[in-house]
C-alpha cells in the first residue's frame, strides 16, 4: 500500500522574518537582540514579535551574559537555540551497507548506527524506530542523502551507476508509511556542502563542497542557499574530469591498483598509506595534480572563500591529495590573482558523514526556510 506523501502538517509555522531569525541564531549562538536586530536589519518590534512566536514552540533560549570586570548596567540577554526542542534522523545507504543518525537542532550527533548487511530497508526500519523511541525530542522528518540528482519535484535521475540497484524509493515509502514522518532527499554532495555552511559559527559566504567517493560529486553554497542552477543540475564538477580519464574516485582507484571496489574499505587504504604504498601514493599525486584546473576553474567563477573536500577516502589520503592540489592553476601573468579560498578536508567522512549532512534536511526545511525537495517515492526518471 502506498504512503500519502500529501502535505505534510508541519510542527512549526514561522514567517519568512522569523526564518532568517532563527538561521542568524543558529548560525551565531550566543548574540543579543541587538546584534541581532541590527545584523538583519530588523526593528525592536519585529525581532520581539519573532522570538515571541519562537517561545511557543520552545526555539530557543535566552540566557543574561556575564559583565566582564569594571563594566557596568544590566547585562545583556543572549539568544541561543534550544537544541532539543526538537530532534531529526539522517540516513544514507549504499550497497551492503547503511548509517543512521539523529542529530539535535544544531547538527550536534546524539545517537548513530552503522552497519554492513544485505537486506537494507527492514534493517533501516528498525533502527530508526529505536532511535525515534530513544529521543528525548519529537522528530522533525527524516534526511536522506542519495547517490543521485534530484529534481525540484523530489524526483530522482541520474543515480550513480554502481548504486543503481539501491531501493532508494521503496525505502523513502517504507519510512513514511511507518512513522508519519515527512522524508527529504538529496544529492550527498549538496546535503554536505549545505550542513558545512550552516554550521554554527561559521559565516560562508560562498563555500564549494567537492566528493570524491564512487562518483565525483560538487556543491554550491551561497549566502546560506544551496545553487542548483536552472535545473536543478548546478555544480557537476565530474564532468570537468572525463569519465574516460583518470578521475580521483574509488573506482578509479580500484582500476590503478587492480583489486575489486569491494576491496578498498577505509581500514584497507589506511594501511596501505601508513605502509607508503608506492602505487597508492602515485595516484594519490597525479589524481591532486589532475583536480587542480578544475577546482582552479571553481575559484574563477564561484570565487569561493572555502573549499571543502570529502567522501568515502580515509583523511590521511585526502588531506595529502589536497597538498597537491594547486588553485591558482589557471592564474595569468600579470594579472592580480583572486583570494584564494581555504582548502580543507571535511569531518563528515563516509557513510555516517553523509548520514549526519543529510540531518540538515528536516531542520533546514521546517526551521530555516531552506528548499529540501520532499521524497517523491512513485517516480524516478
Amino acid at each position: 500500500m502506498h504512503a500519502d506523501l500529501g502535505p505534510w502538517p508541519r510542527p512549526v509555522s514561522l514567517t519568512d522574518i522569523e526564518y532568517a531569525v532563527l538561521r542568524h541564531i543558529r548560525l551565531h549562538p550566543g548574540k543579543s537582540r541587538t546584534e541581532i536586530a541590527a545584523a538583519l536589519g530588523l526593528s525592536k518590534s519585529m525581532l520581539t514579535k519573532a522570538v515571541a512566536n519562537f517561545d511557543r514552540f520552545k526555539l530557543v533560549r535566552e540566557e543574561r551574559a556575564t559583565l566582564d570586570d569594571g563594566e557596568r548596567g544590566q547585562p545583556p540577554l543572549r539568544l541561543s537555540l534550544n537544541d532539543n526542542a526538537f530532534h531529526s534522523i539522517g540516513i544514507y545507504i549504499r550497497q551492503g551497507l547503511y548509517a543512521v543518525t539523529r542529530s539535535d537542532l544544531s547538527g550536534n550527533i546524539q545517537e548513530r548506527v552503522s552497519r554492513q548487511v544485505d537486506a537494507l530497508i527492514e534493517p533501516i526500519l528498525d533502527d530508526i524506530a529505536r532511535l525515534i523511541e530513544t529521543s528525548p525530542s519529537p522528530i522533525l522528518g527524516v534526511g536522506h542523502a542519495v547517490p543521485a540528482l534530484v529534481g525540484e519535484d523530489g524526483t530522482l535521475f541520474e543515480v550513480t551507476p554502481t548504486q543503481a540497484a539501491l531501493p532508494l524509493s521503496e525505502l523513502a515509502e517504507r519510512i513514511s508509511a511507518r512513522f508519519r514522518l515527512p522524508v527529504y532527499w538529496d544529492n550527498g554532495a549538496y546535503c554536505a556542502a549545505a550542513f558545512e555552511a550552516h554550521r554554527p559559527h561559521t559565516d560562508h559566504r560562498c563555500l564549494f563542497y567537492i566528493s570524491l567517493d564512487f562518483g565525483i560529486g560538487g556543491g554550491v553554497v551561497t549566502k546560506g542557499t544551496v545553487f542548483r542552477g536552472a535545473y536543478n543540475q548546478a555544480s557537476n564538477i565530474g564532468a570537468l574530469i572525463p569519465e574516460t580519464g583518470p578521475r580521483p574516485n574509488l573506482s578509479d582507484l580500484a582500476r590503478h591498483l587492480g583489486c575489486s571496489l569491494e576491496r578498498l574499505s577505509e581500514d584497507f587504504l589506511s594501511a596501505l598509506f601508513q605502509e607508503g604504498d608506492s602505487r597508492l601514493l602515485a595516484w594519490i599525486d597525479d589524481r591532486g595534480r589532475k583536480l587542480s584546473r578544475p577546482l582552479a576553474t571553481v575559484v574563477q567563477l564561484f570565487n569561493p572563500d572555502a573549499i571543502v573536500v570529502g567522501g568515502f577516502f580515509p583523511r590521511k589520503v585526502l588531506e595529502r591529495l589536497c597538498e597537491r592540489i594547486d588553485l591558482g592553476a589557471l592564474d595569468v601573468a600579470g594579472r592580480r590573482p583572486l583570494t584564494r579560498p581555504t582548502l580543507a578536508v571535511t569531518r563528515l567522512l563516509g557513510p555516517a558523514g553523509l548520514a549526519e549532512a543529510a540531518s540538515l534536511l528536516p531542520i533546514a526545511a521546517e526551521l530555516l526556510g531552506q528548499h529540501s525537495p520532499r521524497a517523491n517515492a512513485y517516480r524516478t526518471r
